[in-house]
């Protein structure tokens, strides 16, 4: 159904795609994986035909259909409501449009086989059923029956993306191109996203942070390599992928070492045969017979010579192992700030962005050193939550009382705690201890932020680079306290595991945001909420709360 071959594609000196080469049929769901910056992102935009790719081509079945919802939409107002944008994006209104100009022309050979090609798409996209399914994506999506009337103006950028994705899927088209669809979704959200992905006749490319996800939805995964830039189909999910991987890896090493260490053995051998040559040249006989001695020289030299050729001959028939080059992992260790108040006491707090919601009254200490997941549908109130805290949203009642000595450090799902304005040299050197900009870029390559990255203004970073740039800053600040709002959001699943093993570590306490199964199920909470209306509840631990959400989640609340 699609063949993507021999792409290349550089930005600049940067290489991107070296060589990527697969083919996906009809109908298969693939897990499209690699490191931040590998070209995940880039390869969709080039099938999506939004980018050209510089050599290689892209090769679809006849009127094959792709539809491709971007990691990042633009800032356009759309004046439309939600229904009226679901059947502009999905095709639907285009396919009735013509459909009914035909009508009038079907005596026409010509327009009556145009007519049965539309009729076919309208029928597998269900058509007469459009509306219906509509609201139910929206409301499997979070957003509600409700937002089909709503026009779409001035919503958030989050409630965009759930539109952009509810279209991508409603337009049953024959490939799916989906660029981090998780993000913005709460627990039930993608649990029906699953459910509707693993229904979908469509094929489907996902690049995703979310490994319960991956397993759930994927059958093959399509992996970037990230030293050679070039593109490997593996059979099954991404946790057989994982394994395989690992263990190819590991056998790889293991042959790469034997390799070398029979090169090795060869190459001393073959010295120690020319140094017994030299001396049996240099040994005097006896009689100090000068026709015996260069006998024994030359008998020397041939026996022990031919010897050392040979065996450098052999090292150099050793085949080489290949192995991918190892890249510096991600390096995050949260150190936290001393000093001796640093407990965060909520008492009888509201607050709200006027309307008819608000989150309150809320009570609440977290003493210093508790791990507290927050958890809830979106809309729930937690972002509310957490900005009361941070101090970022005014009360409209009560206190939040942090410790003399608290030091905060906050993590917002859009990052928009960095100003877009600055670039990362300048955010650094007015807000961190390091100041010097050799030292800042030595630091940011930790989080494997290289190149020119440090000098480029922040609103052009990639999503991927702001969330590295916003954990950069979190460790460079040493906090004590931090709120993490879906902290996993845009990075790669390598990252993913390094957050997860600095979070575990951090002696501080940690107010935690997320929906990623896969990151929570390794979470040691000393403390579990979960938010509804704006209330919070007090749950057993975190296993509990998720098989209530996922139980919730089938009976369709």
């Amino acid at each position: 159904m699609l063949t993507v071959r021999n792409i290349y594609k550089r930005y600049g000196p940067i290489r991107v795609l070296l060589g990527a080469d697969f083919s996906i049929a009809r109908g298969q769901k693939v897990a499209l994986v690699g490191a931040n910056g590998v070209g995940k992102s880039t390869l969709l935009k080039i099938i999506a035909g939004v980018e050209k790719e510089d050599r290689g081509e892209v090769v679809r079945e006849r009127y094959a259909r792709i539809s491709y919802l971007p990691q990042e939409l633009s800032d356009e107002e759309i004046d439309d409501t939600a229904l009226g944008y679901l059947r502009r994006i999905s095709g639907i209104a285009e396919l009735e449009t013509e459909m009914t100009e035909l009508e009038t022309k079907l005596e026409n050979e010509q327009s009556l086989e145009r007519y049965g090609e539309l009729r076919e798409r309208y029928d597998r996209m269900d058509g007469y059923s459009f509306d219906k399914k509509a609201k139910e994506a929206l409301v499997g999506l979070g957003l509600g029956a409700k937002f089909l009337s709503r026009n779409l103006s001035g919503i958030s950028g989050g409630e965009r993306r759930r539109v952009a994705l509810a279209a991508a899927l409603l337009s049953e088209d024959d490939l799916l191109l989906l660029d981090e669809p998780t993000n913005d979704l709460d627990l039930s959200a993608i649990l029906w996203l699953e459910s509707y992905i693993i229904r979908s006749a469509s094929a489907i490319l996902i690049s995703s942070h979310d490994r319960a996800f991956l397993d759930a939805v994927s059958d093959k995964v399509l992996e970037i390599d990230w030293h050679f830039r070039t593109t490997r189909m593996w059979t099954g999910n991404y946790s057989l992928y994982f394994k395989e991987k690992a263990e190819e890896l590991r056998r790889d090493r293991e042959d790469y070492e034997r390799s070398e260490e029979e090169r090795v053995r060869l190459y001393d051998t073959a010295d120690e045969k020319r140094e017994w040559a030299r001396i049996g040249g240099e040994q005097m006989m006896p009689d100090k017979d000068r026709m015996s001695q260069g006998y024994h020289r030359d008998r020397s030299e041939r026996k022990f010579g031919a010897a050392a050729h040979a065996l450098t001959t052999r090292a150099g028939q050793v085949k080489r192992v290949k192995i991918a080059a190892a890249r510096d992992p991600l390096a995050v260790f949260f150190e936290a700030a001393e000093g001796e108040g640093r407990d965060v006491t909520i008492k009888g707090a509201v607050a709200g962005y006027g309307g008819d919601f608000s989150a309150g009254p809320i009570d609440l200490v977290i003493s210093y050193g508790t791990h507290l997941g927050l958890f809830g549908r979106n809309g729930s109130g937690k972002s509310t939550i957490l900005k009361m805290i941070a101090g970022t949203l005014p009360l409209s009642a009560g206190t939040v009382t942090l410790g003399k000595d608290v030091k905060l450090g906050v993590l917002t799902q859009e990052n928009d705690m960095l100003p877009k304005e600055l670039s990362a040299l300048e955010w650094f050197a007015e807000k961190t201890p390091i100041t010097e900009e050799d030292d800042i870029i030595r630091f940011m390559r930790k989080f494997l932020l290289i190149g020119d990255v440090a000098s480029f203004k922040m609103g052009e970073l990639s999503p991927g680079e702001r969330m590295r740039l916003s954990l950069a800053f979190l460790m460079a600040t040493k906090s004590n306290v931090l709120i993490l709002d879906e902290p996993t959001n845009h990075l790669d699943l390598e990252a993913v595991s390094a957050l997860s093993a600095a979070v575990d570590l951090f002696p501080g306490t940690v107010i935690l945001v997320s929906h990623d199964r896969a990151f929570l199920s390794s979470r040691n909470f000393s403390q579990v909420l979960s938010v509804d209306a704006g209330k919070i509840i007090v749950e057993k631990n975190y296993v509990a709360y998720l098989d209530k959400a996922i139980h919730d989640a089938e009976k369709g609340i």
